[in-house]
């Protein structure tokens, strides 16, 4: 009798459980790539670099006194752009100068006696005419240094420049005593630079003379040029225990002297070497590996790898060319998943 009476409920229950929608199947990730074909091509052998940018040598200008004299006054300062003419020192003759200007002057006076003498003696036939040129070039040389030493003596030496430049360095302070000679201002030529790099003693016999350089500057992006190394100083430097090579930079670059720079000289050709984008090889545990697009699915395949250049890694052993090799997206894939590609030019 109790189950009659159960069976109304038994039926409803059996008509609810027919009504729950079906679980729903799930579904495999595809992964949106873009690939790029495993070429044979010549990779550039390079060898990276950092150095800073200085004056050539060429380019400087040295201001010294032609007396002894003390620095009265500096009206420039290293680092200071100046104008063909502009004053830059100051100086004033001393004790010692106003002598060298009376021995200039005994100097002088006592070279055109001679040459007076010498032409007596030609005169004589006791001398050539050979005689005679040299004695009256050396009295006219003497003569004209006395001169110039009399117009300095006793007034205030300026010493200006040369050229319009830029003042690298400044040798001497206000009450300094200068030999005769002693450079005082070194004056620079900012169009005529040149690039310092450093070289490891390993690379050294590597870079030669002739190589081709690409300078980038570390502070300015819009300041890179190509161009050779015109130097190579194998000397091993006591404080950064490198060699070093120089570039001449051309002018109008964006370069500034003190500069940091990057520079990748190319010392070589790898011939005929199997390629892949660098961004497409990985490491892990068990070593290196790119994945390869096989059938709509992503294959990781294990490589051995050689030299990377210029944004491109050498693969010896795993891939071939014509292989599609998975380059953005891979990042995120594993072996074995779906993918799709993107269309030609877009990023996944």
């Amino acid at each position: 009798m109790k189950y009659l009476q159960l069976l109304p409920y038994l039926a409803l229950a059996a008509l609810a459980g027919c009504g729950e929608p079906p679980a729903e199947a799930v579904t495999e990730p595809v992964a949106l790539v873009s690939l790029e074909r495993a070429v044979t091509a010549d990779l550039p052998v390079i060898v990276h670099s950092y150095g800073r940018i200085e004056f050539e040598p060429s380019g400087k200008h040295i201001l010294n006194a032609e007396i002894e004299a003390r620095v009265l006054a500096l009206k420039a300062v290293a680092g200071d752009r100046v104008e063909q003419g502009q004053e830059i020192v100051q100086l004033v003759p001393s004790s010692a100068g106003e002598t060298a200007v009376s021995q200039a002057s005994r100097d002088a006076d006592a070279a055109r006696a001679a040459a007076a003498r010498t032409k007596r003696l030609r005169a004589d036939g006791l001398a050539g005419d050979a005689d005679v040129e040299a004695a009256d070039t050396a009295a006219m040389d003497l003569s004209e240094l006395a001169l110039s030493l009399e117009a300095r003596a006793g007034s205030i030496l300026t010493l200006r420049a040369p050229v319009s430049g830029i003042v690298d360095g400044i040798l001497a302070a206000p009450g300094d005593l200068i030999a005769p000679g002693t450079a005082i201002v070194q004056l620079a030529s900012p169009s005529a630079l040149q690039a310092r790099l450093g070289i490891e003693v390993e690379d050294a016999p590597r870079v030669a003379v002739g190589a081709s350089v690409q300078v980038r500057s570390l502070d300015n992006s819009a300041s890179q040029t190509d161009g050779e190394i015109r130097q190579v100083d194998t000397r091993i430097d006591p404080a950064t225990r490198m060699a070093s090579a120089l570039v001449a930079i051309p002018a109008g670059r964006g370069f500034l002297p003190g500069e940091a720079v990057q520079a990748d000289i190319t010392v070589g050709t790898h011939k005929a070497a199997v390629v892949v984008a660098r961004a497409a090889v990985f490491n892990d545990e068990s070593g290196t590996y790119v994945f390869l697009a096989r059938e709509g699915t992503a294959a990781l395949q294990r490589v051995e790898t050689g030299l990377t250049s210029a944004g491109q890694t050498e693969i010896r052993k795993g891939v071939t060319t014509g292989d599609d090799i998975i380059v953005e997206g891979a990042a995120t894939l594993a072996d074995g998943m779906r993918i799709r590609t993107a269309p030609a030019g877009a990023a996944p």
